[in-house]
């Protein structure tokens, strides 16, 4: 073992360190590696090139979409937002729909946020590829709440819905952006159904998270996901089942959900479905009051035909509890047409 490290090639050394410096530093120029080096500027552009030839580093394509500005003024005006975000939609089905609007999500995310800020995130698909689009170790000192409690029962139901939830997308932004960031785990004994407000105050309490919870209310950003029960994924159908949700009577009664919480265009509808009742959550009529408080954003994200009836919902004065749109063309004409 000693042999073979002391034979260790010196150009391979190089590549390791100028691969380090681009890893730990993703914007650094090649100039900024080969002086920080002390290597030719030629030399540190040819063994990066080896490096990803042999498979030592990952070259990945970026992406922004470009943005319909048009549309987005008439949805700002029309819906008095702080933004609208509209992207041209995707020929490659719900997928790719989905996929790049999270993208969307994600630059305009680490455009808003800066260091030290308090995020907190609620469930939902676009939000999971928002996540996987962010730019690691971009930001140092956040703190990353979920925006609702996990039951250590829902293990039970498998790891798919672990996958869905709030706690998985805090964690999974944590290990994107690296060790400076904190992220909060909101998880419980199984909670008695029935509770009121105060006695889930008192469930917080004992599993020692309620001023993490309350802390949560308070962030500086919330991001939210405008799902729809016409279109549910396993994770989320899984979930609907630990809860002994009717699936199909929400599918016909309800428009859409946001952070847990089933909505048609008047009202919340926590009380007209068994099971909503006992989840424990930021509710809507917070969101609304943090998307009304200055410094304070609430981002929701949500693209695809199928989202149509959904967004046009959540965009009622009775329902509306977020600030920044972020959407497609198919969305924005539809309910700028109404």
């Amino acid at each position: 073992m000693v042999e073979k490290y002391s034979s260790f090639n010196p150009d391979r050394r190089d590549m390791w360190r100028c691969v380090w410096k681009r890893y730990m530093h993703p914007s650094i120029t090649q100039k900024e590696i080969a002086n920080s080096l002390k290597l030719s500027e030629a030399k540190v552009s040819r063994l990066l090139e080896r490096a990803g030839r042999e498979g030592m580093m990952k070259i990945t394509l970026e992406v922004t979409p470009p943005r319909i500005t048009e549309l987005e003024d008439k949805m700002r005006d029309k819906f008095e937002l702080f933004d609208a975000v509209v992207i041209p939609s995707v020929c490659d089905g719900r997928h790719g729909t989905r996929r790049s609007n999270g993208i969307t999500a994600a630059r305009y995310f680490e455009w808003l946020v800066k260091d030290g800020s308090k995020v907190a995130v609620a469930s939902g698909t676009t939000l999971i590829q928002m996540v996987e689009n962010l730019t690691p170790r971009r930001y140092r000192d956040l703190k990353l709440y979920p925006l609702a409690v996990m039951e250590l029962g829902l293990k039970s139901s498998g790891t798919e819905v672990v996958e869905f939830f709030p706690n998985q997308l805090v964690a999974a932004m944590r290990a994107k952006y690296g060790g400076d960031v904190q992220a909060f785990n909101f998880q419980v004994a199984k909670v008695d159904k029935g509770l009121d407000d105060a006695q889930k105050k008192e469930v917080l309490e004992q599993n020692g998270i309620r001023d993490l919870y309350e802390e949560a209310l308070d962030a500086d950003t919330f991001l939210i996901g405008i799902g729809t029960f016409k279109h549910i994924d396993h994770r989320a159908r899984a979930f609907l089942h630990y809860y002994d949700a009717d699936i199909e009577r929400l599918s016909k009664v309800s428009c859409g959900h946001i952070n847990l919480q089933p909505f048609d265009s008047e009202r919340v509808m926590m009380d007209d479905f068994k099971g909503f009742g006992d989840i424990i959550a930021v509710p809507l009529d917070h969101l609304r009051q943090m998307a009304k408080t200055p410094g304070k954003h609430v981002m929701a994200v949500s693209a695809g035909e199928e989202k149509i009836e959904a967004v046009r919902a959540s965009l009622s004065p009775a329902i509306r509890c977020y600030d920044i749109l972020i959407t497609d063309e198919v969305v924005a004409k539809a309910i700028l047409s109404t």
